[in-house]
């Protein structure tokens, strides 16, 4: 009967290896999920930045000509 016993515990042993393995490799594959995720956000968020940053800069501009014009209209009237 020893042999028996000591195959059911050897079988009992591999399973919970194979179950924590494939816990493992579950756990990698979506901390690799999230990581390719977060690695899309940050590549559109620094595009967001910068068209903000580029529209920033064309109001400024755009607001500076205002007062420029003003100023020299007060001047020729």
């Amino acid at each position: 009967m020893q042999p028996a016993d000591g195959r059911v515990i050897l079988f009992i042993l591999i399973g919970l290896a194979v179950f924590a393995l494939g816990r493992r490799f579950q756990t990698m594959l979506l901390t690799r999920q999230v990581w390719k995720q977060s690695a899309r956000q940050v590549t559109a968020r620094k595009v967001t930045a910068h068209n903000a940053a580029r529209s920033m800069i064309g109001i400024t501009l755009f607001a500076i000509f205002v007062v420029w014009l003003v100023l020299n209209l007060n001047r020729v009237m």
